[in-house]
């Protein structure tokens, strides 16, 4: 990725306060402690929080490579003036930053086995039914069937432009998006070590030496929060390295501080969807 450490001074940058400022003004995570903390005193409700929050967070997994990909299709938009012509391109610097935020989610590079993240969201949820003896049937059944999850999960999607064309505000508002993306996920990894520890010592002491067999392979089931509340803040930092470099190397006709305003509308339009998924994720 190309530093943005020599970037001349006038020049417009985004700041990790300003989009946790943006965040804090739409979403609480105390929000998700209450759901958290109220589904732990019954075993189905737990699950069904539990499988609805993991089937939402999968749908951030294919998001910054869907987005990073339109980032570094747009060589018109990202250019150096230190180069001429098709040498000037730095569109997939630019999408760098962002494509960082996935490559985790479909290997993780930290694990003695590159299990990928659904691999491990799947193998805790596995472990909490096995615990709880519910029906893995059923609880698929509840979250597939859940209707504000699949909305939300709708969302997502369209906020990163997957299986859509984003227009240049679109494409800067994805940016703002992943941004307040890796922020609310280190929050709420943090939300839920914090209650499973304190509510739900004993799913915790099950899960700490439970594997479970997924596909044929033996899945660890205690490592999904832990890896991600690691990962989330690295991603955000190669994240604001990129949408900064999108700032520096925009050569489109938008004001920057135009730009700019487009990434806090992703931000706050994730913050948004954040704070309804907490709101539907307890409903039958």
């Amino acid at each position: 990725m190309v530093s943005v450490l020599n970037r001349t001074s006038n020049l417009v940058s985004i700041t990790q306060p300003e989009i946790c400022q943006v965040v804090d003004a739409h979403c609480t995570q105390a929000q998700f402690q209450q759901v958290l903390e109220q589904a732990a005193t019954s075993g189905d409700a737990l699950l069904r929080v539990m499988g609805r929050f993991f089937q939402y967070s999968a749908a951030f997994g294919p998001g910054p490579a869907a987005l990073a990909a339109q980032i570094s299709a747009r060589k018109d938009l990202f250019n150096t003036r230190g180069e001429v012509g098709i040498f000037a391109d730095q569109s997939v610097e630019v999408g760098a930053g962002i494509f960082f935020g996935v490559i985790d989610e479909f290997g993780d590079r930290e694990l003695p086995q590159p299990f990928t993240h659904r691999a491990l969201a799947l193998a805790m949820l596995k472990g909490m039914a096995l615990f709880f003896g519910t029906d893995l049937q059923r609880l698929s059944d509840d979250i597939y069937h859940h209707v504000g999850t699949q909305e939300n999960c709708r969302r997502v999607s369209q906020g990163y432009g997957v299986n859509g064309l984003m227009d240049e505000a679109a494409l800067f508002r994805g940016i703002g998006f992943h941004l307040g993306t890796e922020v609310l996920g280190e929050a709420e990894n943090l939300v839920l070590e914090k209650v499973f520890k304190t509510k739900l010592p004993d799913v915790i002491d099950f899960l700490n030496q439970t594997d479970v067999e997924l596909n044929g392979h033996r899945v660890p089931t205690n490592i999904w929060v832990q890896r991600h509340i690691v990962a989330e803040a690295e991603h955000f930092d190669a994240g604001i390295l990129g949408a900064n470099n999108a700032l520096l190397y925009y050569s489109g006709n938008a004001d920057l501080q135009q730009v700019k305003e487009w990434m806090l509308e992703g931000v706050k339009n994730v913050a948004i969807v954040q704070t309804d998924m907490m709101a539907a994720i307890l409903d039958n």
